[in-house]
């Protein structure tokens, strides 16, 4: 107890244990974050058992960047996907609605001399997104390059729309 009552002193300080100033280097404005929020982390930590960590982590997840630019006669939608491929994402649109789902395994595993190796990962991104006005979902076109979705949406010019659901081939 003496000891982490001595290490929450030290970071107040800034001094290290033999009193010198500790000098911080790299940094920026995600170290000043970081070093702001250190207290309220030191002060929830007892409250949190660490299989309970995991699930409050998982909310904090990033999430890719997506954009809806209306260009007068289309919408095109952005989505940044990395690590992602064409294969990987499933794009459907409906003449009011637009969903996107990108889901990507892999499991990895590894053979040596000295024994092996195991690795798994999986990521998945879902969105469904309401359009402001119908598009023309037969006239829809869908790119994937470099981990960026790039989709052009027609909006509808008052022919009758379709109802059901089209699945996009993206390029």
């Amino acid at each position: 107890m003496a000891d982490k009552n001595a290490r929450k002193s030290q970071r107040r300080s800034g001094r290290d244990a033999g009193g010198a100033l500790a000098i911080r280097t790299g940094g920026g404005l995600a170290s000043i974050f970081d070093d702001f929020m250190r207290p309220f982390e030191e002060f929830m930590e007892p409250l949190f058992p660490p299989s309970m960590r995991s699930i409050v982590s998982d909310l904090n997840r990033r999430e890719p960047n997506f954009d809806i630019q209306d260009r007068g006669d289309k919408f095109v939608v952005t989505a940044e996907l990395p690590g992602f491929g064409k294969d990987d994402v499933e794009v459907r649109v409906n003449p009011n609605s637009l969903e996107l789902t990108a889901e990507k395994k892999t499991d990895e595993e590894r053979k040596e001399a000295d024994g092996s190796q195991s690795r798994k990962s999986y990521s998945y991104f879902h969105r469904y997104v309401t359009l402001p006005e119908a598009v023309m979902t037969e006239k829809v076109e869908g790119t994937m390059k470099n981990g960026v979705l790039e989709l052009k949406l027609p909006k509808n010019e008052g022919r009758k729309l379709e109802e059901k659901a089209r699945r996009v081939d993206l390029k």
